[in-house]
């Protein structure tokens, strides 16, 4: 099977694009988990027939939770793309640091 990018697609917005596509999967995916499983904790009929039932309240607190855990996989994946430039950059540096010692050694 051949992957063929999108015309206009670079490399970064591809990855930007499947982040944010992970992202969304992840919080729809704990939201409708966290619905399901808070939602059996409520009563059949509430007490006080008001706007604010507890399902309401539930399902709200679920987008919530799963907007939360879709900002976190975002944070979590730059954070880690952060740190391994990073990591590269210093061990870059310790190479032409290395080389540099190694040329001056030769030469003296």
């Amino acid at each position: 099977m051949i992957a063929t990018v999108p015309t206009g697609w670079d490399h970064r917005s591809l990855r930007l694009a499947s982040l944010f596509a992970a992202a969304m999967v992840v919080g729809v995916g704990v939201w409708l988990a966290a619905r399901a499983f808070g939602a059996g904790s409520c009563p059949e009929h509430d007490a006080l027939r008001v706007v604010s039932s507890c399902r309401a309240l539930v399902g709200s607190l679920a987008v919530r939770v799963g907007a939360l855990a879709g900002a976190a996989v975002v944070v979590m994946d730059l954070t880690s793309a952060g740190l391994r430039r990073t990591a590269e950059s210093m061990d870059e540096d310790r190479r032409i640091a290395s080389r540099e010692r190694w040329s001056s050694s030769d030469n003296g």
